[in-house]
């Protein structure tokens, strides 16, 4: 039989973590969708890389116009203000072989501290826009901020839709075939912890990548 239930958290749901349900929903771990992550660059105040280790968006368009939206940027985040100040990120997309130094960014986090090069990356300067790149990134997408959007009144995250002006993308990667594009070479994703939707039960995070399975 299904689990059914709306969107109410049970009271055998608990925080593993204190604040958890003003950060995240329930509903996340429950419904356990996979989401890309990637690394967002811009600068600070004082001009240095600042590297956010994220995840929860989306990337589509239309003709000449597409774009990335971000839902889960939270407000108190470096990442947040130099969006805000700059009108301007990258995104970065880098394979499995780099999480553990994804995973830095988010301890060296200091404003005195260039938060690419501390991390084991590589600066690269961007086409279209000022804030830097990271080198060893497949996929880098040039973003103006077009616009942001509380997810509900006083949220603890925003979300923030940037405008692709640019792209760079690894030869290789842009050359092989769909059945070789993907696997531990390319995207990773985000397994945000399930947890059974009968007890509470945590299962475990972990990051993935994308099997090709058939053709379509």
């Amino acid at each position: 039989m299904d689990f059914e239930h709306s969107n109410i958290k049970p009271d055998y749901f608990k925080e593993n973590w204190e604040g958890k349900w003003k950060v995240f929903s329930w509903l996340e771990f429950v419904c356990a969708i996979p989401h890309v992550m990637f690394m967002v660059t811009t600068f600070k105040g004082n001009r240095l890389p600042n590297a956010s280790f994220q995840s929860w968006s989306s990337f589509t368009g239309e003709g000449d116009n597409y774009y990335v939206i971000m839902s889960g940027i939270m407000k108190h985040t470096h990442a947040y203000e130099n969006i805000k100040r700059n009108k301007e990120f990258c995104i970065n997309f880098l394979n499995i072989k780099y999480l553990d130094s994804c995973w830095k960014t988010i301890k060296k986090h200091d404003v005195d501290i260039d938060e690419i090069t501390s991390s084991g990356f590589t600066v690269e300067k961007s086409k279209a826009i000022t804030a830097p790149r990271i080198k060893e990134s497949f996929l880098k997408l040039e973003c103006e901020y077009e616009w942001e959007k509380e997810l509900c009144p006083n949220s603890f995250n925003i979300t923030i839709c940037g405008k692709v002006k640019h792209i760079s993308i690894n030869e290789n990667f842009a050359k092989v075939q769909t059945n070789q594009k993907y696997g531990k070479d390319s995207f990773m994703f985000n397994l945000h912890n399930p947890q059974n939707p009968y007890t509470g039960e945590y299962f475990g995070g972990g990051a993935g990548t994308i099997e090709y399975h058939c053709k379509m």
